[in-house]
């Protein structure tokens, strides 16, 4: 702690210590019982086709890291020392892992869905990018010996004695990936979202109903309703929010504690105020897991897979489903056909479009084979379709 902060007791410093201690704990266990829910799950094959997805193993390898980070925040000494070092640098190491395996789900979500290509295919690709961005900042900066005890904040951090040195290395080794890997979460979900709304104005959008006749509902022209049922339908509404929510608290989380952290290395810890910007920053590291524990026991895949689970168990719930909408389909209710977006021009699979905007909205249900049969024609497109979007 500066010489200057006359004012900030030793007392002050140990309750900032287990506040952020107190805040690390219940987000970690959040995140561990998330987990455990998960692997509960698992254990039924049904459950197993929700969770078949990209984007919920990367949510999984997030989880692990939040768990591997909160533990760590929580167990760092608060004295100089080897554990000193060691802590900071496995705070730092799974913070990278977390925050990056959080913008592959973003990365993968806007390359799957609006440039058409196959997640499963990238997932290696997400795996050791995020491998070799954490450990390329963190394995170096420790061998250095630039991690240990910060007399400035009394933690353990980045202990360079020399402040403008001390301040390249967070910016080059943490604060300017994580603000990149923000900003690219952010940029790729708000792209999602301008093309779910540009697919949902410029195509039209069609239902099946197992007790009318194919001519019935061919004839019934989505354009003569002068709507979209895809905007209509809540769970497309729903679709928008989650997408939307991650890069929310994203920004929120992480922005702040760069903003924090480069406000603390720079100015110093000289007044109360600075003193009480250091113990928020303190917390929001605390409460990141919390956050992105509460965000991963909503996940669609997981809501899906329960009430799945529970449908096996109780097939006449399924019959008392009031839905107006069976399911949603983009061009052609033909699954494995193959249409063109008047939006774009990307070859994707419908049969995967469904599957994916049904684990995004949280809703799984089956449809009749006379829907999955009948076709759903875009009113004056249908030849210019060819392509659409792969999955959520």
């Amino acid at each position: 702690m500066s010489q200057d902060a006359s004012t900030i007791t030793d007392a002050q410093i140990a309750i900032a210590g287990v506040l952020a201690y107190a805040c690390t704990i219940p987000g970690t266990i959040i995140c561990g019982l998330v987990l455990m829910a998960y692997g509960l799950a698992a254990l039924s094959p049904i459950a197993r086709k929700c969770f078949d997805r990209v984007s919920f193993r990367l949510l999984v390898y997030s989880l692990i890291s939040n768990v591997l980070f909160g533990i760590a925040y929580a167990a760092t000494p608060t004295s100089p020392g080897v554990g000193c070092n060691v802590g900071a640098f496995a705070v730092n190491l799974t913070l990278m892992f977390a925050t990056y395996f959080t913008t592959s789900i973003a990365f993968n979500l806007m390359l799957v869905l609006a440039f058409g290509c196959d997640g499963n295919k990238l997932e290696k690709y997400y795996l050791i990018v995020t491998t070799v961005i954490s450990l390329a900042l963190n394995v170096p900066t420790m061998a250095l010996g630039q991690f240990g005890w910060n007399d400035l904040s009394a933690t353990c951090w980045y202990s360079n004695a020399n402040q403008e040195l001390r301040l390249r290395w967070i910016i080059a080794t943490q604060s300017f990936w994580i603000s990149l890997a923000v900003a690219t979460e952010a940029i790729c979900s708000f792209y999602v979202i301008f093309w779910l709304f540009r697919v949902s104005r410029e195509l039209s959008f069609w239902t099946a109903f197992a007790n009318r006749p194919t001519s019935e509902r061919m004839t019934n022209s989505m354009s003569n309703r002068g709507v979209s049922l895809l905007t209509r339908d809540p769970r497309y509404r729903l679709i928008i929010f989650r997408i939307a929510l991650y890069p929310i608290v994203s920004l929120f989380m992480n922005f702040s504690t760069v903003i924090l952290d480069l406000n603390m290395s720079i100015v110093g810890v000289n007044t109360q105020l600075d003193f009480r910007l250091l113990v928020l920053d303190l917390v929001l590291y605390g409460l990141r897991t919390l956050a992105y524990g509460v965000l991963a026991a909503g996940d669609p895949s997981f809501i899906a897979a329960i009430r799945d689970i529970r449908r096996s168990r109780n097939p006449s719930a399924a019959t008392d489903d009031k839905r107006t909408f069976t399911n949603l389909f983009f061009a052609s209710a033909h699954t494995g056909s193959q249409v063109e977006s008047v939006v774009g021009t990307h070859k994707i699979n419908t049969k995967e479009v469904n599957s994916e905007m049904q684990e995004s909205s949280g809703v799984s249900q089956s449809i009749s084979e006379s829907s999955a049969n009948a076709e759903l024609a875009l009113p004056e497109a249908q030849d210019d379709i060819n392509k659409i979007a792969r999955q959520l």
